[in-house]
């Protein structure tokens, strides 16, 4: 690979590094961008990707991640009908044990 040496520090002139950036910001916007623009590019310059299977999971993975909820709203409607009614119980002895358990984890 070439430098080119400006006062700003070491910059790549090589345009596979080139090809290699704007690989990586199409791949932090869109997996299905990535695979796209993956295809495009290895046709015009004859390299090929191979995607193993584990590869494949984790873009799976990533998916179901991202298209699960981060709060259950059905649970949070559940306590909020409890609480207001009157029927939630604390068990303070479970709570007290559980922080406990917790606190051991954290700090060995």
């Amino acid at each position: 690979m070439t430098e080119k040496i400006n006062n700003q520090g070491l910059r790549p002139t090589d345009t596979a590094g080139a090809r290699r950036s704007e690989a990586s910001k199409v791949a932090r916007q869109d997996p299905a961008k990535e695979a796209a623009h993956s295809a495009s590019t290895s046709t015009s310059s004859g390299d090929t990707v191979n995607v193993s299977r584990s590869g494949l999971l984790m873009s799976q993975l990533q998916e179901v991640v991202h298209n699960t909820p981060v709060v259950d709203a059905q649970r949070v409607t559940a306590l909020k009908n409890a609480v207001s009614s009157g029927s939630y119980q604390i068990d303070d002895q479970k709570t007290a044990d559980k922080l406990l358990r917790h606190e051991r984890n954290l700090h060995g």
